[in-house]
C-alpha cells in the first residue's frame, strides 16, 4: 500500500514536470516569435524610409522627363541605379510575407500559453484532492480495521472490574487502552455521542427499543457498540437501544 502511494506520488510529480517543461517551451516560444515581430517592424521602418528616397528620385526624373540630350542619359542612369535599389529592398522584404503568418504564431501560442497555465494549476488543485482522498481513504481503513481490537480491550477491562484477582491485569489493560485511544483521537478519530442523544439515524443505528415513562420517545437509553467520526465523518453508526411510549400495534380506528 505503501508503495502505491509512492508510485501515485511519482506519477504526479511526472506529470507537473512534462507540463512546466510544455510551459517553459511556450514562454520560450512567444519570446522567440514576439521579438521576431518586433526585428520586422524595425525593418520595415528602415525600408519604408528608403522608399521614400526612392519615390522623392523618381519624382525629381519624372520633372526632367522633357529634358534633352546629356540630361536623358543622366536620367536614364538615376533610373537603372532607382531599379536596382527597388530591386534590394523588395529582396529586403521577403519576409513580409511571412510577417502575417508570425504574428499569428505568437499569438496562437500565447493563448495556448494562457490555456496551458489554467489547466496546469486546474490539474494541480485535483492532484492535491485526490492525495488527499486517498489518504483519508487509507486512514479510514487502517482505523476501521483497529475498532475491533479497541472494542475488545475495554470489553476485558469490564470483566477484569468484577474480578478481584485482575488488579494487576486490569491496570495494564487500562494503560493499553488509554494509549491506544489517545494515538487514534491523535489521527481524528472521535466517539459519537450517542447515550441521552435523541435519536440520529446519521450517526445511530437502532438494534433494541423499549418502553419508557421517563425518557423522551426516541432517547438512546443504551449503547451496545460505539459509534466513531473521523475527521468528522462517520465511519461507524453507534449501535443503541432507543426508548419508545407504547409498544408496537397498531391504533384502533373504532368510532365512539
Amino acid at each position: 500500500m505503501h508503495y502505491y502511494m509512492c508510485n501515485e506520488s511519482k506519477s504526479d510529480t511526472d506529470m507537473i514536470e512534462e507540463l512546466e517543461g510544455r510551459i517553459g517551451r511556450l514562454q520560450a516560444e512567444v519570446r522567440s516569435a514576439t521579438k521576431t515581430v518586433e526585428v520586422g517592424i524595425d525593418k520595415l521602418k528602415a525600408i519604408k524610409g528608403e522608399f521614400r528616397a526612392i519615390a522623392k528620385e523618381l519624382e525629381r526624373a519624372t520633372a526632367k522627363r522633357e529634358a534633352k540630350g546629356e540630361e536623358q542619359e543622366e536620367m536614364r542612369d538615376t533610373i537603372e541605379i532607382l531599379e536596382d535599389e527597388l530591386e534590394t529592398k523588395r529582396a529586403k522584404i521577403a519576409f513580409l510575407d511571412r510577417y502575417e503568418e508570425e504574428v499569428k504564431k505568437a499569438e496562437e501560442y500565447s493563448k495556448q500559453l494562457i490555456y496551458l497555465q489554467a489547466e496546469f494549476e486546474n490539474y494541480k488543485r485535483r492532484a492535491e484532492k485526490d492525495k488527499r482522498a486517498f489518504a483519508d481513504y487509507l486512514l479510514q481503513s487502517f482505523v476501521t480495521g483497529l475498532l475491533p481490537i479497541k472494542d475488545h480491550l475495554e470489553l476485558a477491562v469490564e470483566h477484569a472490574k468484577g474480578n478481584d484477582k485482575s488488579e494487576n491485569l486490569l491496570k495494564g489493560v487500562e494503560m493499553t487502552v488509554k494509549q491506544f485511544k489517545d494515538f487514534l483521537e491523535g489521527e481524528g478519530l472521535d466517539e459519537i455521542k450517542a447515550e441521552g442523544e435523541i435519536f440520529d439515524p446519521f450517526r445511530h443505528e437502532v438494534v433494541s427499543k423499549e418502553v419508557s415513562k421517563t425518557q423522551p420517545e426516541n432517547t438512546v437509553i443504551a449503547v451496545t457498540r460505539k459509534g466513531y467520526l473521523l475527521r468528522d465523518k462517520v465511519i461507524r453508526p453507534a449501535m443503541v437501544k432507543i426508548a419508545i411510549h407504547k409498544a408496537g400495534g397498531k391504533k384502533s380506528d373504532k368510532k365512539t
